[in-house]
C-alpha cells in the first residue's frame, strides 16, 4: 500500500523541480523508466477515480433509497 507520506514526498519531488533535473541527468533508458512511472501514476489515478465514483454512486443510491423509504413510512397515517 502506498502511504500518504510517500505521495506527499513524491508530490514535493515533482513540484520542487528535482524530477525534471534528475530526468536531464538520466540516460535514455533511465528517462524512459521515469516516463513509464509517471504514465503508471496516470493509470493509477484513472483507476482510483473509477473506484471512488462507483463507491460514491452506490452510497448516494443507498441514501436516496433510504430517504425515499423514510419519507413514505413517515407519511403513512399512524
Amino acid at each position: 500500500m502506498i502511504t500518504a507520506r510517500q505521495v506527499a514526498e513524491f508530490k514535493e519531488y515533482l513540484s520542487s523541480g528535482r524530477w525534471d533535473e534528475d530526468f536531464g541527468y538520466r540516460t535514455p533508458d533511465g528517462q524512459e523508466e521515469m516516463l513509464d512511472f509517471i504514465e503508471s501514476l496516470f493509470d493509477l489515478c484513472e483507476l482510483a477515480d473509477e473506484v471512488l465514483s462507483r463507491r460514491l454512486y452506490r452510497n448516494m443510491s443507498g441514501e436516496a433509497e433510504a430517504n425515499a423509504s423514510n419519507s413514505s413510512s413517515s407519511s403513512l397515517p399512524g
